[in-house]
C-alpha cells in the first residue's frame, strides 16, 4: 500500500509534463513576436528595391515600350522577389527550437505570412510604377500577379527543402540556386508547355498551367513542412 501514493504522484507529475491545449496556445502566442523578429526580411526588402528600380526607368523617362517588354521587366521583378523569399526560413536557432512543445511548421507559417505581406507590398509597388505609363493600363495584371505568387511559393518551397536538410536551419544556400535552376528550366520549356509566353493566343493556356503549378507547389510545400523527420 505504501507504494500506491508514489505511483499516483508520479502519474500526476508525468501528466504535468504533457502541455494542455491552453498551455500550447499560450506558447504559440509567446513565440509569434520572436519568430517575426528573427525572420530574415532584409534580403526580401532589398529585392523589392531592386525590383522597383527595374521598372522605374521607362516610367521616369517616358519611354513607350511594347506590352511584352513591360511583362519581361515585371518577370524580372518576380525573380528578384523570389530570391528574397528564399531567405525567409533561415533560422540558426533551429536546433533549440526543435525542443519547443509546438509544431515546427507553425513557425514556418508565421514566416510565410510575413514574407507574403512584405513580398506583396514589393510587388504592388512595382505594379504601381508600371501602371504610371498610359500604354500599360491594359496589361494583364491579374495573370501576372498569379505568376508572381507562383514564383514566391516555389521560392518558399525551395527554402523549406533547404531548411529541412540543414541541421543549422540555414536553407538559402540551397534554396537560391534551386530557384535559379528552376527559372532556367522554365525559360527553356518548349512552346506546348511554355510558361513564359507573351500576350497572344497561348496566354490563357499558359496561365492555366501557372494555376496548376501554384496549386501543386502549395500542396508539396505543406507536405515538406509537416512531414515527420
Amino acid at each position: 500500500m505504501s507504494g500506491l501514493p508514489a505511483v499516483g504522484a508520479s502519474g500526476q507529475a508525468a501528466g504535468r509534463l504533457v502541455p494542455g491545449r491552453g498551455e500550447r496556445l499560450r506558447t504559440v502566442a509567446a513565440l509569434v513576436w520572436p519568430t517575426l523578429r528573427a525572420t530574415r526580411i532584409s534580403p526580401l526588402l532589398a529585392a523589392g528595391v531592386v525590383g522597383a528600380a527595374i521598372v522605374t526607368p521607362p516610367a521616369v523617362t517616358g519611354s513607350i515600350l511594347p506590352p511584352d517588354e513591360h511583362i519581361t521587366l515585371l518577370r524580372l521583378v518576380m525573380a528578384c522577389v523570389g530570391l528574397g523569399v528564399t531567405f525567409t526560413l533561415d533560422d540558426p536557432a533551429k536546433p533549440t527550437a526543435e525542443t519547443l512543445p509546438v509544431a515546427a511548421w507553425l513557425g514556418a507559417l508565421l514566416r510565410a505570412v510575413l514574407a507574403a505581406v512584405v513580398g506583396g507590398a514589393c510587388w504592388a509597388a512595382a505594379l504601381l510604377v508600371t501602371r504610371s505609363g498610359p500604354e500599360t493600363t491594359s496589361l494583364p495584371y491579374p495573370d501576372l500577379t498569379r505568376e508572381a505568387a507562383t514564383v514566391a511559393v516555389v521560392a518558399f518551397l525551395a527554402s523549406a527543402v533547404g531548411w529541412r536538410r540543414s541541421p543549422r536551419g540555414i536553407g538559402s544556400p540551397l534554396a537560391a540556386p534551386m530557384l535559379l535552376l528552376g527559372m532556367a528550366v522554365v525559360a527553356l520549356l518548349p512552346a506546348p508547355v511554355a510558361l513564359l509566353v507573351g500576350t497572344g493566343d497561348g496566354w490563357d493556356a499558359a496561365h492555366d498551367r501557372w494555376t496548376f503549378l501554384l496549386a501543386g507547389t502549395l500542396l508539396v510545400t505543406a507536405g515538406v513542412l509537416t512531414a515527420r523527420r
